[in-house]
């Protein structure tokens, strides 16, 4: 599962401004082994199990996937320049669509994933319990650090670069305007947070519990189609009302966006839409010898 999530995270940082994708991905498989290994000493077993699935899945990933995010990132580009602008129907219907792709990369490795956990040693889980609380602590201290007023203008702050990493330089009535929207934003970073924190617990309670594959792949089942569950009605309130805010302030920032700035957002878009063409089609070749 968290394989995945990293995967995820390397395709949508291409998003905010780097210009070697291709490059990236081709080395998706060399971070992503790193990154896991990071968690606990897997023994050689695993290590080999864990180079195996994560070249089987890239493999498949490239030939299977590409074209969803290609299809994707075309619809994007198709939103933000259609006459009448960028509408909050547009945006909800591309964030269904990328919930979609989400769940199609994320499958196939909730078994293989499900399995390598299952072979954990005391010792093992003890450190990726370890592991979990490190990397839980940092995101608190880093996402609500502060006061309240603190946090809100941290996040706005996060806003502005993300925007200005997508389309360039904001002038000051863009940042001032975008700024604004971002405090009047519900803050949900601690439930979403909240949220982390309890499915990490149920799989660490799973793992000292000595469950067996099965029961892994189904809470991550659970992660992936019902992560609801893990939090409180309240915190799933939060997090709606987020989201929600987050439509309708993404449609007025398209339609602050100078013709400039649109054009950078095209460009980019589009070098990625090539990228990952040419990474589809290299699949394709190697499949067919």
């Amino acid at each position: 599962m968290n394989i995945t999530k990293l995967f995820i995270v390397l395709i949508l940082l291409c998003c905010s401004g780097c210009n070697t994708v291709r490059f990236g991905y081709n080395h998706a498989d060399w971070i992503l082994r790193y990154w896991m290994n990071d968690y606990t000493s897997f023994n050689t077993a695993q290590r080999e199990q864990i180079h195996q699935d994560v070249d089987d899945y890239l493999r498949w990933h490239r030939k299977n996937v590409l074209p969803g995010y290609i299809a994707f990132l075309q619809n994007v580009d198709e939103a933000v320049n259609q006459e009448g602008g960028l509408k909050v129907d547009d945006v909800i219907r591309l964030r269904a669509e990328s919930d979609s792709l989400y769940r199609l990369t994320v499958e196939p490795m909730l078994q293989p994933s499900a399995h390598i956990l299952s072979t954990l040693d005391n010792e093992q889980i003890a450190d990726f319990a370890a592991t979990f609380a490190k990397r839980d602590g940092k995101q608190r201290k880093l996402m609500l650090k502060g006061s309240d007023k603190d946090m809100l203008d941290t996040r706005a702050e996060r806003d502005v670069e993300l925007v200005e990493k997508l389309v360039g330089s904001l002038d000051d009535a863009q940042e001032k305007k975008i700024t604004g929207m971002s405090l009047l934003i519900p803050f949900a970073s601690r439930a979403f947070i909240e949220q982390r924190e309890a499915k990490h617990a149920k799989l660490i309670a799973l793992l000292k519990d000595k469950a067996g594959e099965d029961q892994i792949a189904a809470l991550f089942q659970q992660w992936l189609n019902a992560p609801e569950t893990f939090i409180s009605p309240q915190q799933q309130q939060a997090i709606v009302a987020y989201e929600s805010a987050m439509n309708e302030m993404t449609v007025q920032i398209v339609a602050m966006l100078t013709a400039r700035q649109k054009h950078r957002l095209n460009e980019r878009i589009a070098s990625i839409i090539d990228d990952f063409k040419k990474l589809n089609a290299a699949a394709e070749a190697e499949s067919a010898k």
